[in-house]
């Protein structure tokens, strides 16, 4: 794999979790405005993972994954400083 392919993916991958992001936002506004009650009870459960498995914006406590979002992206941009020193040291 090459840094070049390891950044785009990495940039498709915030593009998408942006994606995310916004549908999590509609569904809450959903909920508000039709089930004040069921938003209150998915918000503090589903609502909640899923943003603390991406990046916890909402700084849930208590609500965590063994592996979020942001671990991926910097385990990927490990392998990509990997590979740039590898490349340097072929050259």
């Amino acid at each position: 794999m090459r840094k070049t392919e390891i950044r785009e993916a990495i940039k498709r991958l915030d593009e998408l979790k942006e994606t995310i992001y916004e549908a999590l936002n509609e569904m809450e506004e959903i909920l508000r405005e039709v089930a004040p009650d069921v938003y209150a009870m998915s918000k503090s459960y589903w609502l909640a993972h899923i943003d603390a498995a991406l990046e916890n914006r909402d700084q849930w406590i208590g609500v965590a994954s063994m592996v979020s979002y942001n671990d991926t992206i910097l385990a990927l941009e490990e392998l990509e400083l990997q590979e740039m020193m590898k490349e340097e040291q072929e050259n």
